[in-house]
Formats: C-alpha cells, structure tokens, sequence
C-alpha cells in the first residue's frame, strides 16, 4: 500500500515538473514565432495568438508574450504593456515554482520588454522601478544590460558602459538551445554590441574625446559583421550601420560626409518598414541640414521626425532636439511667430524631463539642455513678451543646477565613505588590535569595578568574539554575563565605563564589521537577499539590519554590494 502511495506521488512530481517545461515541439514553435516576428510579423502575430490560447498554461504564456511583443515592435507601447502586465499577474499567481528556471527567464522576459516600453518613451523613473520591483525574483544579475542602460541615460557613461560589457561577457545564451538557430543567437550578441556603440556615442558628447567614436563605430562594424555574415537582413542592417556612422560623422562636426550617409537611405527602402528608424534618419538629416544651413530641408525633416513622434512617442530628448532645430530655423527665415512657439515647446519639454530627471536620481540628458534653454530663452526676450515666464525659466535651471550639484556632493561622500571602509578593513587584516591592552590604557579613573574584573571580562569577550557569537540572535546582555560568569550590572558597568559604549552599540559594530568584511572576501554572499544577510547576523528582519548598517557606515547594504561588484 505504501509502494502505491508513493508511486502515485512520484507520478504527480513527473507530472508536475514536466508541466512546468515546454516540450520540444513547443519550444521550436517559440523559437519560429520569435523569428518571424522580424521576417513576417502577421504571420507570427497569428501564430502567437493561436498558442496564447493553449490549454497548457506554460506554452500559453509564451504566446501571449509574443503577441505582447508584435505589438511593442508595431510602437503600440499603450497596449502592449497592458498585455505584459496582465501576463506576469497570471504568472506570478501560476503554480510554477518560483525558483525554477522556466519562471524566471519568463518573468525576466516580460519585466525586460516592460523596461524598455518606458524607457524608450523616456520615462526612466518608471523602468526603474520595474526593475527595482522584479530583481529579487530574477536573481543573478539577470538585468545588468538594463541598470547599464540607465546609467549611461543618466549620463554615468563609465559604469554604465562597463554594466553593459559585463553582460556580453556573461549573457546565458552562449549556447544554441532546442530550436534555436545560430543567426538568431547572433543577432541577440549584435544587439548588445549596438548597444554599447551607443552608449560610447553618447559619452562622447560629454567628453569630446575621439576616441570613444572610434570605439563606438568598431562595435557598430562587429555589430553589422555578425549579421551580414549570415546574410540576415542585409539591407536593413547596412542601413542601420550607415545611420550609426551618419551620428558619428555629425558629433565630430563632419556634417557634409554624415549626410551622405544618412542619404544612403534611398538605396535601403526597407526602412519604410519600421517607423523609428526612419524617424532617426529623419532627425539625423534635419541636423546636418541645420549644420550647413539649408533651413528649409532641415525644416522638412523636423516636421516629418514630429509627425511620426506623434505615433511613437520614443525619445523625448530626440523630440527636443528637432524643437530645437526647427526654433533655430524660423528664427534665421525671421518667422518669429513660429520661432517663439517652438522655443516654448523646448521649455516645456525641458521641465518635463526635468521633473522625470528629479525621480529618477537626475539623470542626465545627451542633449547639452543649458544650450536649448540659453537659445529658447534669447527667442523669447527677443519679443519682450512673457517676462514672468523668464523669472520661472531661471528658477527651474536654478532647481536643476542645485539638484545636479547636491546628487553629485552626495555620491561623492558616499563614495569616500565606501573607500574608506575598504582601507579600514585591508589595515585591520594587516594588524590585528589587541582589544585587552586598548581597554587597560583606557580604563576611567573613576570607574568602580577592578582592574582584574575588567581583564577577565575583556579576555572573555574576546573569546566570545573569536568564536563569532555576537551572530546569534541571543547575544544580548544576559546571554553574555552569564557566558562570562558575571552578573549584568558588572557587564553593564564595563561597557559603559570602560569600553565607553552600550553593549547594544558593541553588538552592531560588531555584527556590521562581520558583513562588511564577508561581503569583500565571498562575493556569494552578495547574491543573498538583505532578509537573509540579516538573519546571518543575528536580525530577525531586513529593515533593522539596513537601519543599523546605515548608522554604522552612513551607506545602505544595497550601495555597498552595488560597489564592490563594481570595483571587482
């Protein structure tokens, strides 16, 4: 009867594990919708719809990701993230493992496209907070690509840049899985590689150094390379490749070769196709065309790159670049009327991404904004008309400025702090401090135990300290005076006579000392969740131990982690 029961159990943990897998089938069928959604969106839009509806609950999610994804590739961003949000309710209410594997690449997958909906519409603080809500159910660095986004956004071009590295490096799909084919493999790596072009584009802005054009238009050729190797969409990546070397050709101020290659577009219709790369081309002319003073073509472009922006909404920084262009223009044709509503269109855009700057740790723009704001201002003055709206103008910049300096004081003491907890535990390896000898040369005049209660309980403390025992969370002042074989009067007396703290401040530099140092030497310790850091150092919950920690360093764990992952 038993050998029964416990077969039966068996059968529903076979049933149970391979209910939570897609088959091999199914995940070829995955892996052709993902391709089709580049070669033939209907027919993969079709398809998606078909297994979304499938009475098995796994190969139904992915359907609905999918159908998520044609629409997040169509710019529909509204609609699609309504699709993304409903899909993970339903997996995180699912009776999938929350551990396993499937659940997390499922998650991470829906979380990811979330991200990039709000980034692309320029709303960092809520792709952030995505991330921030989802990291503890997609551990091991699952979203290192996406933070790197966002620092290079925010304009922390060497971290976020070396975020992104890291990710090429250690991305999991090194391998080819069941049904995958090797060019789609590839084109994930090229997008990466893109990815980190950019990026470089944009810390070139900030630092004018060639050099980071240089590397930026070498990970474009990888890029490119890798696709045309297979022959994948030739002409569509040969165009993009043409469009990234255009920027890079313009941030030099070579804008008579950026525009020849921003009109190779013409031998590429494919771009037709998709609307935000054609919005790029459309932005990159118009500048170039204002570059070499051709006011009525880059007009031409702006207004084309805003009609479609309409339809997009990505990239308010593009947006406030062809404002700016096009104030520029109507201002040298003398169309004043035209010049003042675009200038105040770049103000309004200006403390609108202000405010999203605000919430998202003052992110910094690629687009030099006190240039757009010193232009759009001299428009204005110009009329004499709207004085107050000058007064309000130069109190935002005056908020901005200070919000730019008061950020940046702040990470640098964080920083400093942070260094100076690394020396502090590298010179306390090198020598050890005998606490016995401190608390003898220490010892208060007026103090009312003896001297050889004070060595007794010093040598008794150290013990106790050797053995690690302020980790248990009955370290309190009853456990020791009795591990002592003294009384708590006695042991309250030293602590506040002779060590000249409490013993509940003795407890947390402690137990705080002991994270800093382990968290340096077993970089495993970093993946742990702060609940379970805690509960290592004798805290019951995550809040006491982060409150504690923050006394103790001025820094929160999460900053200090974030650090040391950085420095290694």
């Amino acid at each position: 009867m038993h050998k029964f029961i416990y077969s039966i159990i068996m059968l529903l943990f076979f049933f149970l594990t391979f209910a939570q897998e897609l088959n091999e089938s199914e995940i070829k069928k995955t892996r052709s919708i993902q391709e089709q959604l580049i070669s033939n969106p209907e027919e993969a839009y079709t398809e998606a719809l078909k297994i979304s509806k499938s009475k098995k609950e796994l190969f139904s999610f992915y359907g609905k990701y999918y159908v998520a994804n044609y629409f997040y590739n169509k710019s529909e961003f509204t609609y699609s993230k309504k699709l993304l949000i409903i899909l993970i309710d339903s997996i995180e209410k699912s009776k999938m493992d929350k551990s396993s594997k499937v659940y997390q690449d499922l998650l991470g997958m829906c979380v990811n496209k979330l991200f990039y909906i709000h980034k692309n519409l320029g709303e960092y603080d809520t792709a952030l907070f995505y991330l921030d809500k989802y990291k503890a159910s997609v551990p091991n660095n699952h979203f290192n690509e996406q933070y790197g986004s966002i620092k290079v956004a925010m304009g922390d071009y060497v971290n976020g840049i070396a975020l992104l590295k890291k990710e090429l490096k250690t991305t999991p799909h090194l391998k080819l899985g069941v049904g995958e084919k090797k060019i789609m493999n590839k084109k994930l790596f090229a997008d990466k590689y893109n990815m980190i072009g950019e990026a470089y584009q944009k810390y070139y802005i900030q630092s004018k150094k060639t050099l980071l054009l240089d590397s930026a238009n070498y990970y474009f050729n990888v890029a490119a390379k890798m696709m045309l190797q297979d022959n994948f969409y030739p002409e569509y990546t040969k165009a993009l490749l043409s469009m990234r070397e255009a920027k890079s050709a313009a941030l030099e101020g070579n804008y008579v070769k950026s525009l020849s290659l921003y009109r190779k577009r013409k031998k590429y219709p494919i771009i037709h196709e998709n609307i935000r790369t054609e919005q790029l081309f459309d932005l990159g002319m118009a500048d170039c065309f204002h570059h070499l003073k051709q006011v009525d073509s880059a007009l031409f472009y702006c207004e084309k790159y805003v009609k479609n922006y309409q339809i997009t909404k990505v990239s308010k920084e593009n947006l406030l670049m062809a404002y700016n262009i096009m104030t520029q223009c109507y201002s040298k044709k003398n169309d004043n009327r035209n010049a003042y509503i675009y200038a105040q269109k770049s103000l309004e855009l200006i403390q609108s991404i202000g405010g999203i700057k605000n919430k998202s740790l003052n992110f910094l723009h690629n687009y030099d904004l006190n240039i757009i704001k010193k232009e759009s201002n001299e428009i204005i003055a110009s009329k004499n008309y709207f004085k107050i709206s000058l007064f309000s103008i130069l109190a935002i910049l005056a908020l901005v400025i200070f919000s730019f300096y008061y950020y940046h004081k702040l990470l640098k003491e964080k920083h400093h702090r942070f260094l100076k907890i690394i020396q502090n535990l590298r010179e306390s390896k090198v020598s050890e401090i005998n606490n016995t000898q401190i608390i003898k040369t220490e010892t208060q005049p007026k103090q009312i135990i003896d001297n050889e209660l004070i060595e007794k309980l010093a040598f008794g403390l150290k013990k106790l300290e050797q053995k690690e025992a302020f980790l248990d969370p009955n370290f309190k002042l009853a456990f020791v005076a009795k591990k002592l074989n003294t009384n708590t009067a006695y042991l309250s007396q030293y602590f506040n006579q002779v060590i000249q703290k409490t013993f509940s401040e003795y407890t947390q530099e402690l137990r705080i000392q002991y994270v800093l140092q382990k968290l340096v030497d077993a970089p495993y310790f970093r993946k742990y969740t702060l609940q379970a850091i805690a509960e290592e150092v004798g805290y019951k919950d995550a809040n006491t131990f982060v409150r504690v920690f923050k006394k103790q360093t001025g820094l929160t764990p999460n900053y200090y982690i974030e650090k040391l992952e950085n420095t290694d």
